[in-house]
């Protein structure tokens, strides 16, 4: 009769923790970028800084209605 051969390999489940903290980093990277970016250029629709230059847009152009011509 044949003797028992142990077949069992144990799992390396611990592996690639390095390239799962990378990619964490990189994440984290691009919501500081983001947000930076955002908070650096955003400006709200009624505030009356965000018409650009050349745009056409006039920041101070006075609002023409019937009591107001």
């Amino acid at each position: 009769m044949a003797e028992h051969v142990d077949r069992y390999i144990p799992a390396n489940t611990n592996s690639g923790w390095g390239i799962a903290s990378l990619i964490i980093a990189l994440v984290i990277l691009c919501i500081v970028t983001a947000t930076y970016i955002h908070k650096e250029n955003y400006k709200h629709p009624t505030d009356p800084t965000w018409h650009g230059v050349g745009s056409g847009d006039d920041a101070q152009a006075p609002i023409h209605t019937a009591e107001h011509p």
